[in-house]
């Protein structure tokens, strides 16, 4: 009997919303946070910023036609994270979020979040909650390391990906984990211009990289 992979399986959830694409039902998502330290990740660290991108115009795989927002961090406090969650809340009803890593980081820590002010100050974030518990969550870490790449640097410059119109902003920020989580900071306290265009420019590429899978018939198993 054949069985279907999961990296299929994802990628089959995906096309079933090719109708629905433009109705920006799809986004991607990406979040920086306080955590300077690889080895402290997921130990209530402050978002400090929030980007995700949709489709709202356009044909899939142009670079004209997505819209992004991001939210950023106004100060290292409780009370300003919370007003970003309820910010992203207002904006999140979804039916699939896609990203890189999110299984692993993003989703987790809004998992964290929502429970936490859930119980600190009876605050239910409704479409967080859908989000997280509801909404498909597509990694595209898998996705892209199914078709060979190891890394997201490594398929950004790859010659197949070269015809859509990516941001490329990875260069804005270190590969190194731990100087990331630094410059991130550092970009957060002194240049909030830089920071938003680098999540942006990440957003972005995630939504055409899906696209083209979804659309231009890019994925295949290497």
């Amino acid at each position: 009997m054949l069985r279907l992979k999961l990296e299929e399986w994802n990628l089959n959830i995906l096309r079933l919303l090719k109708n629905e694409w433009k109705d920006g039902k799809v986004i991607a998502l990406d979040m920086e946070t306080s955590a300077m330290d690889p080895n402290n990740f997921l130990t209530d660290e402050l978002i400090l910023a929030v980007s995700f991108a949709w489709r709202s115009s356009g044909e899939p795989m142009e670079g004209k036609g997505i819209s992004v927002k991001t939210i950023i961090l106004d100060n290292e406090s409780e009370e300003s994270e919370k007003e970003l969650l309820i910010k992203l809340n207002d904006e999140l009803k979804k039916l699939t979020v896609v990203g890189y890593n999110i299984r692993q980081y993003d989703i987790p820590l809004l998992v964290f979040k929502k429970e936490k002010y859930q119980k600190r100050y009876n605050l239910t974030l409704w479409k967080i909650v859908d989000v997280t518990e509801l909404a498909a969550i597509i990694d595209l870490y898998h996705l892209l390391k199914d078709m060979g790449y190891k890394n997201l640097e490594e398929a950004l410059s790859a010659q197949e990906f070269e015809h859509l119109q990516l941001g490329r902003t990875r260069h804005l920020v270190p590969t190194n984990r731990e100087e990331k989580g630094k410059e991130i900071y550092r970009l957060w306290k002194e240049n909030k211009e830089t920071l938003k265009e680098y999540l942006e420019g990440e957003v972005h590429d995630f939504l055409l990289i899906a696209e083209y899978l979804v659309f231009g018939g890019g994925h295949r198993e290497r």
